[in-house]
C-alpha cells in the first residue's frame, strides 16, 4: 500500500544551502506560478538573496 502513495513533485530544498542562481530561479517560478512575489516563501527567497549580497 505504501507503494501506491509516491510523491513525484520535487521537495524544495532549503534557503541557506541555495546560491544566488538557485534563488532567482525560485524567485522566477514564484512569479510564473504564482503571478507576483507576494507569498511568503518568495519573500522569504528575497530575503536570503539580500544578505547573500545580490
Amino acid at each position: 500500500m505504501a507503494d501506491e502513495k509516491q510523491d513525484t513533485t520535487p521537495k524544495r530544498k532549503k534557503m541557506n544551502p541555495l546560491t544566488a542562481a538557485e534563488i532567482e530561479a525560485e524567485l522566477a517560478k514564484c512569479r510564473e506560478k504564482q503571478g507576483g512575489l507576494i507569498s511568503k516563501y518568495a519573500r522569504q527567497l528575497q530575503a536570503r538573496k539580500k544578505a547573500l549580497g545580490g
